[in-house]
This record gives structure tokens, sequence and C-alpha cells, in this order.
């Protein structure tokens, strides 16, 4: 990890997620929402203490990322959950060769980074990488996420179910998982507020490289993103397209970064950079959290804002 220049951000005091949520993703979620073997999963997720030992696992085995402990990781950190006007959850650095980051959990969500990211990316990149993770947060999303990981250890405990209701179950979470990924990229943007570090993101997760980044332009990035679009011309790259991405958790890095090129200039996006956005759920009845009395939304199994338990 490089420094990069020290630059004025602007911070959106009680944003709420529907203000960046792209629309993909809350039409995926409510049908995940409607598949009833959602709630024994998620009862089994908290039977079973899965959230409990990967905290564990982690308080042994990585480094617990804190205003001691990885200051300069820690003050990015901090800055881009301010920006977002969000408590930080816990931020644990792994050691491990891919490049990846995610988070995980319910009753007490935390963010994992890996070494081999850390390495890749300048600061500005990996507070970008940090802002998407702190959007899954704040967009509610880690509970289906923590399902989803997992979904294949716990579909074979449930033997009432046939084959093809968990092949049903597992198509539509990661077809969800992949549309969050596009919320999460648009929390990512405004965190950064500069669109050329997200495109930078995009294509150094796609090459896995640093030594070759200068001879990468992200003009071409983008225009390999039409060629991938433009590959529908038949119904056997149709075919070939979905097959390939049926099981993935992300989008394709060119998708995502055309994705995210095309809300940089959106209506929306300006708006919001301009201090015109949404602070309340629309249309959606709020709950107090017991805790801090934020407004959150009633799926919420945990509050954003101050990161403790809102079930209680």
């Amino acid at each position: 990890m490089t420094s990069a220049s020290p630059k004025t951000r602007r911070k959106f005091p009680r944003i709420v997620s529907s203000a960046f949520e792209h629309p993909a993703d809350r039409a995926a979620l409510d049908a995940v929402k409607r598949i009833p073997v959602i709630d024994k999963l998620f009862s089994k997720f908290l039977e079973l203490g899965i959230e409990k030992a990967f905290r564990i696992q982690l308080i042994g085995q990585a480094i617990h990322v804190t205003p001691k402990q990885c200051p300069k990781i820690y003050k990015l950190f901090k800055e881009a959950a301010d920006i977002l006007d969000m408590h930080e959850p816990d931020l644990f650095l792994s050691s491990a060769p891919s490049p990846n980051a995610f988070t995980f959990g319910v009753e007490r969500p935390f963010i994992v980074i890996n070494s081999s990211l850390v390495d890749l990316l300048e600061e500005d990149e990996l507070q970008a990488v940090l802002g998407h993770e702190l959007g899954h947060v704040k967009a509610g999303h880690v509970l289906y996420r923590s399902i989803a990981h997992i979904l294949a250890h716990l579909l074979q405990q449930f033997l009432a179910l046939g084959q093809v209701a968990k092949l049903g179950l597992a198509v539509a979470l990661a077809d969800w998982s992949r549309k969050s990924e596009l919320t999460a990229d648009r929390a990512e943007l405004l965190v950064t507020q500069d669109v050329d570090v997200c495109l930078r993101l995009h294509m150094k997760l796609a090459s896995g490289s640093k030594t070759v980044f200068d001879q990468i332009d992200h003009n071409e990035f983008l225009k390999q993103a039409d060629a991938y679009e433009d590959l529908e011309y038949s119904t056997l790259n149709k075919i070939h397209k979905f097959m390939q991405e049926l099981w993935l958790s992300h989008p394709v890095p060119v998708a995502r970064a055309k994705e995210i090129k095309a809300w940089s200039e959106s209506k929306q996006y300006k708006e919001i950079i301009a201090g015109r956005y949404p602070t309340g759920e629309p249309g959606i009845e709020l709950r107090s959290c017991p805790h801090c009395s934020s407004k959150i939304s009633p799926s919420f199994f945990f509050c954003p804002d101050c990161g403790k338990n809102a079930r209680i």
C-alpha cells in the first residue's frame, strides 16, 4: 500500500442506503426474502454460532485493525465510515494470497481485508474497498451475504429440502449477491468521490498485478466492457455468459467498471454530491435502534450507526 495525496471529501450526514441503492439490488433481495426457507437458514446460522466461531478464528489468526494497530489503515477506514455517516464495524487484516475483502456476521458484523489486497493497492484504492464493504453494512446486506457464504454447508443439514429447492435457493442468493455488489460499488464511489480511483481499483482486481498497471488504460477497459456486452448477439454466447456468471458472487470486473462509470455521470450521483439526498426510507415505517435511537429499516438485525444488535 502506497500513500495517496490527501483530499477533502464531502460527508453525507444522515444519508440512508436507499439514496445509492441499485434498483436491481432491491428487486433481487425482495425475491430472496420471499423464499420461505430463509428464516430456517437464519435460525440455523445463529444456532451453530458460525459468526462467533469465525470471529474467534480472526482474533487468533489475523490482525485486528485499531487506532493503535495498523493506524494508517484504520484512519482510511474511519474516514470512509464518517463519509457514509455510520459506525465502523470491526476490521481485520488476514494473511491470504488472493486480493479480496468481505463482510460477515449478523449480530456484530465485521470486515476482513486480505494482506495481498493491501499490497496491491494505493491508499485511495484501499479506501475505496473499505467504502465498498461499509456500503454492504449500511445497506443491510450482511445477513444474506453471510448466508450465501455458508449456504453449501448448511443446506446439507436440511434433509427435508429436495435437490431442486437447494439449487433454486443457491441460484437466487448468488443472483442477489452479484446485484448487491452494484450498490456497494456506489458506496465506494461516494467515499472516494473520484471515479478514476474506482476504475483503477477494478482494473487492478482484474489484472492482479501492480507492476504492469502503468500499461493499463481505463478507456480501453471500458471498451472491453462494451465488447463483453456485445457478445450477446447470439443465443450460444448468451448461454456461455449465463453459465459462467451463474455462481459468481460478484459481477465481472468490466461490467462493474461500466456501471460505476455510468453512475458517476448520473443525476442521482450529482445530487448526492451536492448534498441533496434522502435521509429516511420512503414508504417504510422505520423503527428506533434500542441503543442509539437512530431510525433504521425494520429488516435490519443491527444498527449501521452504532453497530449494535438492534433485535434485542
